[in-house]
């Protein structure tokens, strides 16, 4: 049935009220205090800021809002969008034409649940020019890079970015990506506006997406627990643009709230 959007933000409030609990539980295995109240409602204005947005969350399944607020406290993260550490983004299953709310990770996130786990010393992100001095020493070790000049201009062109960790045991790991492949995701923020990547500051861009790619390695070495589903794992940045379209367009039926 299809019920108003007064409604809809009751029955939000009360599903998501209604897994305190569980949400609780969460946060204690990793010894986070985060307020519900205050994470509660950072989940329920981004739920709605999707109204009237096609994929917006509000016209994806309630189970799957709850169960990313809950995943987000399993990751004892906070929704906060200053912080930066997590976000929500609708997708579309082709196979069954309805959109579902997903939580995924900033690069923040990233660096955030890097740290925590007590194992990583340092981790750096890094572009590279056909001009620099570089040498991929294997995934297992310390990148050599160096430079004669600071400009990027001068440089030459992109030939490709890394990310690598140095752990408190002295190992080291490491990602490399080509500049196709960089270039690629580029192509992608700018085709839907992402304002990021129209800026000066792509170069921080380009590292943000290593580093994203360098946790698809780094989160097995250091957490023996499943921390992570593979839908939260990407390698891409697209905090910005949180809601994925089919290539149809928009059904103008697809009322909220209707279950």
């Amino acid at each position: 049935m299809s019920i108003s959007q007064q409604e809809y933000e009751n029955l939000l409030y009360s599903k998501l009220y209604g897994c305190e609990s569980q949400y609780q539980a969460y946060l204690a295995e990793h010894n986070e205090k985060l307020n519900f109240n205050a994470e509660l409602n950072y989940m329920y204005k981004a739920v709605m800021s999707g109204v009237g947005i096609e994929g917006g969350f509000p016209y994806t399944p309630l189970e799957s809002i709850v169960e990313s607020f809950l995943k987000a406290a399993k990751l004892g993260l906070s929704l906060d969008p200053s912080e930066q550490f997590c976000f929500l983004r609708s997708q579309y299953d082709h196979s069954t034409g309805l959109y579902h709310t997903e939580l995924g990770l900033g690069y923040k996130g990233v660096l955030h649940l890097a740290y925590r786990s007590g194992k990583v010393k340092q981790i750096v992100s890094n572009v590279f020019y056909n001009k620099d001095n570089f040498q991929f020493n294997g995934p297992n070790s310390k990148v050599t890079h160096s430079m004669t000049v600071l400009s990027t201009s001068a440089r030459g062109n992109l030939a490709g970015g890394y990310c690598q960790t140095e752990l408190v045991d002295g190992s080291f790991i490491v990602t490399v990506m080509p500049p196709e492949e960089i270039l690629a995701i580029e192509e992608q923020g700018k085709s839907v506006g992402n304002p990021a990547w129209l800026s000066a500051h792509v170069n921080q861009m380009r590292e943000k997406t290593l580093i994203l790619r360098h946790w698809k390695t780094l989160y097995p070495a250091i957490y023996s627990s499943s921390l992570l589903d593979s839908s939260q794992i990407f390698d891409d940045e697209c905090e910005e643009f949180p809601f994925s379209s089919p290539s149809q367009g928009f059904s103008e039926s697809q009322t909220i709230g209707s279950y």
